[in-house]
């Protein structure tokens, strides 16, 4: 919970020993710029249910932005967040451009481009660097452009040629000040390096980011020693447009596909078409936020969405994609859009404004925060302007001029001095700016300073990129500005009581029909151990620990659990209680495992709106990585003998047909996959009559979810199309071939699990029946047990269904029952 974290500054706020003479103080008071109260850091893990009283919260739903109400597309959505503010970028004519301070409320600022070059413009991005904002866009699909403006709503003009490269070029920034472009290239991304903004150097295919065919809509982040890039897939006009991500700590180049893609996708009639992304840190500048389109008709007109991302070492996961209500993101703790006209209450200055243009302090004057941190904080800085001979910059963790730090730019050395005084004595180091094209940092102009804490660790960083860590006992405290030297000008402003994602906490994770996530990181009392396993952090909770979270229930109804864990080598079976606003509604059984296992408990009950939810161990200890709510649907007994000529399927592509009372699929490709029944089923059994009829390769789907081909949404799947998509879903297929039974899972690709050897013939009918309970399938033909496999990842729910690759094939008798 947010609590309020006053500091008290008595007296006249003496720095003497930053600079040798100081101004008259001069405190001006009016309206308050300050945002929320301050969070405070837990200490020691809880055994308590979390039963405190919820403060009021907004909530808005995706799109943020639709196409309906603008009246024109907004495709490839691009954000960049600029000195406390975002602004949105289209494809489009002319280059539409928004404001936001939210990411949810948007301002429309106008067309941020007339130029020729812009009149079809493909996914425009905007970065700034050293005065200026760089746009990188395509003029319908042929080629690059750079254009150029002082302002992020332009006007943007070319500054050069036509570049070629396709299309889709993003840029990325690394922490020693290189420069990377990368751009879509058939089947994977492109990279290219970049010895100006305007010119680029062809590095090579990136071959680990391939979706199947058409590659493209890339971009690059680093985050807490990690580099995420997430890229789009198939094509814009296909329900299976999708994200996925590639993720290292080594390089912006050497990257590995993770086993969680696509890490966003949806094919049904809600929202479908979700790709081009762009990622963006949130406005409480803790969190980060992923930015796609999407449709929710068949058209393409395309809404802009926002989806929380969760990084976690290696792996990134998304809160999303979200139709429901869920909680607006969170603004800074303490902040301040600093302009000329805006007030100071809220803050105490010591010494002078400075009297040039813009919001500045005259030489020797601080501006410090009258709230302050406790325990992990991250800010941030903006220095609009610094004069020759002067420095200006951070003040931070201030409690009295004997305890604080500075973090200050020296535009003569072209270094970041950071001091820390702890007790009146000062430690000072010097490190060197991030410099770009072996040109100097400019300071007529804004450059951007974040600092985070966490635990006894400062990591220091300049626009975004890392400068160096330092290990200090200095305790949390204030924020603010100052100068020294010469009069300097400020921007915003702004820091949360939160480190690496630990802002999640205090917002409710919404559990709906599509998503269902909570980080084990975002629990919201006590503090806890982590663990690292598979470069992934876990959170370890003993026997008695209470793990409480905030959660969101979009509907009345009953939602299944999944609680993604390991016990450790050789440890001993372990069981947790479920509680919901303090009341137990279930036990769930741990069963002992060295490697991540995933326990289900199916059927909470939950009330639309919010919830504590808590996880309680009562006997061992595990570690957890996250838990999933997603909403049930109840089973129903269901039988299709196939005398009817239709079976009312929910999703079907190959050419099936129901005659002579069963279900066929043949022709020149006989590829598919038929589906019945409900994407919230959770345990069932299913059973069919299996009649191949040449090739064997035919059987039943369960746990599916967001089907698809490679075909366009206006238009039906071809046998071509049917057949390349195949493997285009995601659940398990059980399947006979002429060796025997099979068990895989289909996640837009194939990987085998468990197989058992049994003679199978053509013209023969076999039945087929699969168990699904928790995360165990068992596999019969003819009703004897062959298959008995207990995923550690397991689909959660999904329909049922039917397929056939390659195999002319007949099937009747298709049952599924609780």
């Amino acid at each position: 919970m947010k609590k309020t974290i006053t500091l008290l500054l008595t007296g006249v706020l003496l720095l003497s020993s930053l600079f040798s003479c100081q101004s008259d103080k001069n405190t001006t008071t009016t309206t308050g710029t300050t945002a929320n109260p301050v969070t405070s850091t837990p200490s020691g893990a809880t055994n308590d249910l979390d039963l405190s009283p919820v403060e009021e919260v907004s909530y808005f739903r995706n799109p943020v932005l639709s196409s309906k109400k603008v009246g024109d597309g907004l495709g490839d959505p691009f954000v960049m967040r600029y000195n406390g503010r975002f602004y949105l970028y289209v494809t489009g004519t002319g280059i539409k451009c928004w404001s936001s301070d939210d990411l949810v409320n948007w301002k429309y600022e106008g067309l941020s481009s007339r130029s020729p070059v812009t009149e079809i413009a493909y996914a425009p991005e905007v970065y700034y660097y050293n005065g200026y904002f760089y746009m990188y866009t395509s003029p319908a699909g042929n080629g690059h452009y750079v254009l150029r403006s002082d302002s992020p709503t332009g006007p943007f003009e070319p500054i050069t040629e036509n570049l070629g490269m396709v299309i889709d070029g993003s840029v990325f920034i690394d922490n020693n000040g290189k420069w990377f472009f990368y751009t879509a290239g058939g089947n994977a991304i492109e990279s290219y390096l970049m010895d100006s903004p305007s010119s680029f150097k062809f590095s090579g295919p990136m071959n680990v980011t391939s979706m199947n065919g058409w590659t493209e809509g890339p971009m690059l982040v680093y985050h807490d020693g990690y580099y995420y890039m997430t890229y789009t897939g198939n094509h814009y006009l296909s329900r299976t447009y999708r994200i996925n991500y590639v993720s290292s700590s080594r390089s912006p180049t050497s990257l590995a596909e993770p086993e969680n893609n696509p890490v966003l996708i949806s094919t049904d009639d809600s929202i479908h078409n979700i790709g081009h992304s762009s990622t963006v840190k949130g406005p409480d500048l803790d969190s980060y936020y992923i930015v796609y389109h999407s449709t929710s008709d068949n058209g393409m007109n395309r809404d802009v969405n926002i989806d929380r991302i969760v990084f976690n070492g290696t792996r990134m996961d998304i809160m999303g994609p979200n139709t429901s209500k869920q909680q607006v993101p969170d603004m800074p703790d303490i902040y301040a859009h600093f302009s000329t006209d805006e007030s100071l209450d809220g803050w105490s200055l010591n010494g002078s404004m400075a009297s040039s243009g813009g919001f500045g302090l005259s030489a020797g004057s601080t501006l410090i925060s009258n709230e302050g941190f406790k325990g992990n904080f991250t800010a941030e800085y903006n220095v609009t302007k610094i004069p020759n001979g002067g420095k200006a910059g951070a003040i931070f963790s201030y409690t009295d001029d004997k305890n604080f730090g500075s973090c200050v730019f020296d535009p003569a050395t072209q270094k970041v001095i950071v001091t820390i005084t702890e007790n009146g004595k000062s430690t000072v180091t010097e490190m060197k700016m991030v410099q770009s094209f072996k040109e100097d940092v400019k300071f007529d102009c804004l450059q951007s300073m974040q600092i985070e804490k966490k635990d006894n660790v400062y990591t220091f960083y300049m626009n975004d990129r890392e400068l160096g860590q330092l290990e200090s006992t200095l305790p949390s405290g204030a924020i603010g500005y100052i100068a020294e030297g010469a009069d300097a000008n400020f921007g915003f402003i702004g820091g949360t009581g939160a480190v690496g994602g630990q802002g999640s906490a205090n917002q409710y994770k919404t559990v709906s029909k599509k998503n269902g996530l909570i980080p084990a990181t975002s629990y919201t009392t006590g503090s806890f151990p982590t663990v690292v396993k598979s470069k992934i952090n876990a959170v370890v909770a003993e026997e008695g620990n209470v793990l409480n979270y905030r959660v969101y229930a979009a509907q009345n109804g009953k939602y299944d659990l999944a609680a993604k864990y390991f016990t450790g080598d050789g440890a001993p079976d372990a069981k947790m209680e479920v509680y919901v606003d303090g009341q137990k509604v279930t036990d769930v059984a741990l069963a002992g495992c060295e490697k991540y296992a995933t326990a289900i408990s199916r059927e909470i009950p939950l009330t639309q709106g919010e919830h504590t939810v808590s996880f309680k161990l009562v006997s061992g200890s595990a570690s957890f990585v996250s838990f999933t709510l997603q909403q049930n649907v109840a089973v129903k007994s269901l039988e299709w003998d196939y005398s009817k000529s239709t079976d009312n399927s929910a999703y079907s592509d190959g050419a099936f047909i129901v005659k002579n009372g069963v279900l066929t699929l043949n022709g020149s490709y006989p590829s598919g996959k038929r589906l019945y029944g409900e994407d919230n089923w959770g345990d069932y059994t299913v059973e069919v009559e299996v009649s191949p009829v040449n090739k064997i390769n035919c059987g039943l789907m369960v746990r599916a979810t967001n089907p698809g081909t490679p075909c366009f949404w206006d238009k039906e799947p071809t046998a071509m199309e049917s057949e390349a998509g195949a493997d285009w879903v995601q659940g398990y297929y059980v399947g006979l071939t002429s060796t025997g039974v099979t068990l895989g899972k289909q996640n837009y690709g194939y990987k085998a699990l468990k197989s058992a050897k049994l003679t199978v013939q053509t013209g023969k009918t076999y039945t087929l029946k699969v168990v699904c309970e928790g995360a165990n399938i068992k596999v019969y033909v003819d009703d004897q047990l062959y298959i008995d496999y207990t995923d550690t990842a397991p689909y959660l729910q999904g329909r049922i269904g039917v397929r056939t690759y390659q195999c002319q094939t007949s099937f009747d008798n298709l049952k599924v029952y609780k």
